[in-house]
């Protein structure tokens, strides 16, 4: 056998522009596919030639792009000026309207995670209070202005339950007319204090998207840094006793907790009095947690695992795009119980009838079963399936940002894609550290 017949074809599936990632500048790049790989590839002119691993399957990454949705653009942006990312406000480039915005209550955490992108092992000693209630109704006021009620707001951090005020940042979203406030959260304090989860659910807190990385002690001590399955546990029964509905969040990293995306499915199942949905995310590198450029997880691999390990309860191919962004962002399905067993609703319908049903004013989490109500008003209440494809510098695309919905809440206002908001060098250095230290050395 020649070279030339063992040689793997590559093929050009599209071009797009990145950063390169180790000075940030945008570059162009090349999203290829190697045999049934896909890779994007991309070169710095000063940093070199850059290839990371995207997607296990070229036709079935194809088969997701096929996916096309209306674009709702915003309704209020800012002008755009020097390009893509640094216009992010949302800039008039910006092709979606957002659906879910964060604010972030505190940079302070009760936990030391080895894989948290924000680094709060480094800023604990700085850390400031977090904004104030004044300063958070003016957030609030300015969410409201440019995204309307319907918008989700997520309160983040850091851990926010280290805020003594929550219940009162939660009343004060409510009072300006958000319906839809949830709560990230590691769940330490609500698995400590049944009372205060009591409060927030009196407060308004509509429910919490608890982080929950598997069902064995061995992994969250090398995710988390410490045992806390039980701790975990505890908190859904508090969440459960107060009536708050918890949204798992899975931080999924291969070698640790990969073998266990069908075991927290089975979970979820067997809880989903409490547990409305699923958040499988695919770890990604902020420059703080190192992610293997050459075979990561992708939003593909987890669908093929999902599949593998659902006992048949779900395919590769059941998970759908969302639609309130590109693509290859973020996939979903909904599975409901139909005589006695559980299916997919995406294996229920076509995808002419999910497009003809599709809201954009939708949340991620909500897109599906707000067509199952439609459609399947008889089966009742499910659980939401959401997997989620975080970028970072190595993979990042300058046509996804543009389509994302899922923004931070800025402190001057400006609402950001989370992509561009948490982008760091594969150092750790955010834009502005990188531009400060060539200038140093510039004076220097």
């Amino acid at each position: 056998m020649t070279v030339s017949e063992t040689a793997t074809v590559t093929t050009l599936l599209c071009t797009t522009q990145s950063v390169c990632p180790v000075c940030l500048d945008v570059i162009d790049a090349q999203v290829v596919a190697e045999g049934k790989l896909v890779s994007m590839e991309k070169e710095c002119p000063e940093h070199g030639h850059f290839k990371t691993y995207l997607w296990p399957d070229v036709d079935h990454y194809t088969w997701m792009n096929s996916f096309k949705f209306p674009c709702v653009k915003p309704e209020h942006s800012v002008a755009s000026l020097k390009g893509c990312p640094r216009d992010c406000g949302l800039c008039t480039s910006h092709l979606r309207h957002p659906t879910l915005v964060e604010i972030e209550l505190t940079e302070r955490c009760n936990l030391r995670c080895p894989v948290c992108f924000m680094a709060a092992e480094a800023v604990q000693a700085a850390a400031q209070p977090g904004p104030s209630l004044a300063e958070l109704e003016a957030i609030y006021k300015g969410i409201m202005k440019k995204t309307g009620p319907n918008t989700s707001i997520q309160l983040t951090g850091g851990e926010p339950t280290i805020r003594k005020d929550l219940p009162d940042i939660v009343r004060l979203g409510r009072d300006i007319g958000f319906t839809s406030i949830e709560l990230n959260s590691n769940g330490v304090v609500v698995a400590q204090n049944p009372e205060y989860v009591r409060e927030l659910a009196e407060a308004g807190i509509s429910g919490i998207f608890m982080q929950f990385d598997g069902l064995t002690s061995n992994v969250y001590e090398k995710i988390r840094g410490a045992d806390l399955l039980h701790t975990k546990l505890k908190a859904i029964e508090n969440c459960r006793e107060a009536g708050v509905q918890v949204v798992l969040a899975m931080t999924i990293i291969n070698g640790i907790n990969q073998n266990q995306i069908g075991d927290v499915l089975r979970f979820a199942l067997e809880n989903r009095d409490v547990i409305a949905g699923i958040a499988y995310q695919p770890a990604f590198g902020s420059g703080r947690f190192e992610v293997s450029n050459e075979r990561r997880l992708s939003m593909g691999d987890v669908a093929f695992l999902l599949a593998r390990q659902s006992n048949g309860i779900l395919g590769a191919y059941d998970l759908w795009p969302l639609g309130c962004s590109h693509p290859t962002c973020d996939s979903a399905t909904y599975i409901v119980e139909e005589k006695g067993r559980f299916k997919a609703l995406t294996s229920m319908i076509t995808p002419k009838e999910y497009m003809e049903n599709f809201d954009p004013a939708s949340p991620q989490g909500s897109v599906l079963p707000d067509i199952a109500d439609k459609m399947f008003p008889e089966l009742g209440p499910g659980l939401s399936i959401v997997v989620m494809s975080y970028m970072d510098a190595t993979d990042m695309d300058l046509k996804r940002l543009k389509e994302c919905s899922m923004t931070v809440a800025g402190p001057d206002g400006a609402l950001i894609p989370f992509c561009s908001y948490q982008l760091t060098n594969i150092h750790g250095q955010k834009r502005a550290e990188i531009l400060a230290g060539k200038l140093h050395e510039k004076d220097s």
